[in-house]
Order: structure tokens, then C-alpha cells, then sequence
């Protein structure tokens, strides 16, 4: 069996998402539901209006020299299968930037935190995405601020392609063209997932205990709001990791 990358349409977008979904919760990964959250209890639903959200992002960015967005896909594969036998192993979304008037920091944070429905839940939201954000900007900006990066807005494998080598295989995809547009990459990892981003030549900036603190003044719905949510994602461990553009080692 081989492992073939692909680039990923904007038409496949949702079968990427409602996959990241299922690798995910496969065992469930905490922080998965502090960035996508399931809304309305309809998984159905937000895996589509995720999947909107994000065609719109990778058609927008498409003309744009300054931003890319790119989805590819890991396809398993034996010989003398046909495409329709071809199974997905594993996939990536790859963001690469070039430092220019992007949104505040503030406005990220608040974007992200939408996904949440108001109240205890959006504020808790809030304050661990400006925990990880301000984080990941102050190592990012610390290197220089004008220096184009990737990262990853997502990465998984499915489970039953595991410790076969496919994140390896998505990782490298995404290292040679960083290479070739001499970018650094900044990534937020979970624990269990460093050793292989060390393997290839990343290492860690920050260990980040997610630990929001709870406003004062809030009512007591929405503060019980907030801690229920806080139980359901918490604890939430996450390290901030970079390699450096090869140009500069």
C-alpha cells in the first residue's frame, strides 16, 4: 500500500472537515472543542457551515499573493485499485503568509470565539483563544516581525492508518514548500504530537497549561455557563513549536 498527496478542491472541503471531525473524537481531543465546537448539537450542520467557512477562505485566498490556503489530503492506495477504491489516510490544511495589514489580534480572538454561542461559553472562549493567540504572537513577532511564516490550520490522521508514517508524509509536503518560499513555520501542537514535529526539525518555544481565568461580574447563568464549558474542554495542555526558514540556519 503507498500513500499519495493530493491538493484538495474546494468542492472536497467538506469531506476534509466532517473527517477531521471523526479523527478527532478518535479518542476526542479537548482542544478540538475549544476551535470546533459541535453548535445547536448538529454535527451535520457545522460540519457544512464549516466547510462553507472555509471554501470561502481558500477562494479568497487563491488570487491573493500574500496569502495561501491550501487543503491536501493523503489517499492510500494498492496497486491496481481503482479511485474509487483509494481510501483517505490523513490531511492538512497549510496556511503560508506574508506579514502584511491583517486583522488585529483582537478581532482573530473574536472571530474564533463566534463559534461558540454567546454567554459563559463565548467568554471562556475568548479568553483561552487570547491565552494561545497572544502566545503564539509573541514568540512569532520575537524572530521579526515583517518575516513571511506557514502554519497549520489543521492536521490529522485517520484512525486506522495511525503510526504509518502519514503525518511524515503531510508534514514534508508542507516543509518543502516552506523551503522554497524561505518562510519560517510556527505550528501549536498537542502533547502527544512534538516527538514528530522534532523529527523533522521543529522545536518547542512555550508549554501552555490552559487555564482562563474567570471575569469578575459576571451573572450567575453565565458564569454557570462558563463552567460548563471550562469542565468540558479543560485541562488542555498545548506547545507552541517553530522551524526556522532553512535560509537562516
Amino acid at each position: 500500500m503507498t500513500f499519495q498527496v493530493q491538493e484538495v478542491p474546494v468542492e472536497g472541503i467538506l469531506e476534509m472537515v466532517t473527517a477531521e471531525r471523526d479523527a478527532f473524537e478518535t479518542p476526542p481531543q479537548p482542544i478540538f472543542k475549544l476551535y470546533c465546537p459541535i453548535s445547536n448539537n448538529d454535527r451535520a450542520k457545522t460540519n457544512a457551515d464549516t466547510a462553507a467557512e472555509q471554501q470561502r477562505y481558500v477562494q479568497e485566498s487563491a488570487p491573493n499573493v500574500d496569502v495561501k490556503n491550501i487543503w491536501i489530503k493523503a489517499k492510500a492506495t494498492s496497486p491496481g485499485s481503482s479511485e474509487a477504491d483509494e481510501e483517505l489516510a490523513g490531511a492538512a490544511q497549510w496556511i503560508f503568509t506574508v506579514p502584511g495589514p491583517n486583522p488585529s489580534l483582537e478581532t482573530k480572538i473574536e472571530h474564533l470565539a463566534r463559534r461558540h454561542p454567546e454567554g459563559g461559553a463565548r467568554i471562556f472562549a475568548a479568553e483561552a483563544f487570547r491565552i494561545l493567540c497572544e502566545c503564539n504572537e509573541r514568540h512569532r513577532l520575537s524572530t521579526g516581525p515583517h518575516r513571511p511564516y506557514a502554519t497549520l490550520g489543521t492536521f490529522f490522521t485517520m484512525p486506522q492508518y495511525r503510526r504509518r508514517g502519514i503525518g511524515s508524509v503531510l508534514l514534508e509536503w508542507g516543509l518543502r514548500q516552506a523551503d522554497e518560499k524561505q518562510m519560517d513555520i510556527w505550528i501549536e501542537a498537542a502533547p502527544s504530537a512534538v516527538s514528530v514535529y522534532e523529527r523533522h526539525g521543529f522545536v518547542q518555544k512555550e508549554v501552555i497549561h490552559l487555564k482562563p481565568r474567570c471575569p469578575d461580574g459576571l451573572s450567575e447563568t453565565v458564569k454557570a455557563e462558563w463552567e460548563a464549558v471550562e469542565k468540558s474542554i479543560l485541562p488542555v495542555t498545548a506547545v507552541v513549536m517553530c522551524r526556522l526558514s532553512r535560509l537562516t540556519l
